[in-house]
């Protein structure tokens, strides 16, 4: 007996039953939705998958083609924006540290305008002593600038040291705080006379004050103007503690500096003051007969 096989449908036949349907829906669209809305529903049907596939196949084209150029213009973006970024720190940097500086000159004009009678030569810090026992810094100002030796140098918030030494463009200045340095000077309120002397841990130390005198703690403590190395009145500090005892001549304070000699930044150098020479009137020791 003769069997049958049922006909396979080749690839060609697949494509023109794609094309019939094609053609079907297209002639559906033409004739109106209301005349063949149940044949067109049929050829969406059967089409979607074909229509899905094209849709895939459109994205990835248009993803592979158009992700490396949009990967890139980000990319240039971002390097773009990282370096206006970058800018405007540094410029926020240099704001800050302008203001600050202002901040620093304003104080010192004030002060320069409030003592009219001295004259001026503002410097800046460019050097700072390293060891332990010798304390200076250095300015950016010298002899060009008529910064000579002995020349006070202050801030506005009180005596920082004396020149000691200078060049054509920069000088030297032992603070205060050296143990070199001993300054005369005066309580403000009970006006009696002292030494403050430099210590190696970079305090201050009041001697030579009488017993006597009632000096209490927060006292402010100012240049005397005695042997003429500095001007009177230059604030110094104040008292920070006292050692007195009963038996002693003198008692000894601590004094706080008014002046943070770890952050100086800009001081003021007197140009102006003549140290007075009183050695010829001390007069010359009789010898004994």
């Amino acid at each position: 007996m003769r069997r049958f096989k049922a006909p396979t449908t080749s690839s060609g036949t697949r494509i023109l039953y794609a094309v019939v349907l094609v053609l079907i829906g297209i002639g559906a669209i033409i004739v109106g939705r209301n005349t063949l809305e149940p044949v067109s529903g049929t050829v969406l049907i059967a089409l979607s998958p074909l229509q899905s596939g094209f849709a895939n196949l459109y994205n990835s084209i248009s993803n592979a083609i158009n992700t490396p150029a949009d990967l890139a213009s980000v990319q240039a973006r971002n390097v773009e924006l990282e370096k206006q970024i970058a800018d405007l720190t540094t410029e926020n940097i240099r704001l800050s540290e302008s203001e600050s500086k202002l901040k620093i000159v304003s104080a010192l004009l004030d002060y320069a305008r409030t003592n009219p009678e001295r004259k001026y030569v503002t410097a800046d810090v460019v050097g700072r002593d390293e060891s332990r026992f010798l304390r200076y810094v250095l300015l950016n100002k010298g002899a060009r600038d008529g910064i000579n030796r002995d020349m006070p140098v202050v801030t506005d918030k009180g005596l920082v040291g004396l020149v000691t030494e200078t060049t054509i463009n920069a000088s030297k200045v032992v603070l205060i705080t050296d143990l070199s340095s001993a300054v005369n000077v005066r309580l403000q309120n009970s006006r009696a006379e002292g030494i403050v002397i430099g210590q190696q841990s970079g305090e201050l130390r009041l001697n030579y004050i009488s017993v006597e005198v009632d000096m209490k703690q927060g006292e402010r403590v100012v240049t005397s103007g005695l042997g003429g190395q500095f001007p009177q009145g230059l604030l110094i500090g104040a008292v920070a503690s006292v050692r007195k005892r009963t038996f002693d001549v003198f008692q000894e304070a601590d004094v706080k500096s008014a002046v943070d000699f770890n952050r100086l930044e800009t001081v003021l150098v007197i140009i102006n003051y003549e140290k007075p020479n009183i050695q010829p009137l001390l007069g010359t020791p009789v010898p004994p007969p």
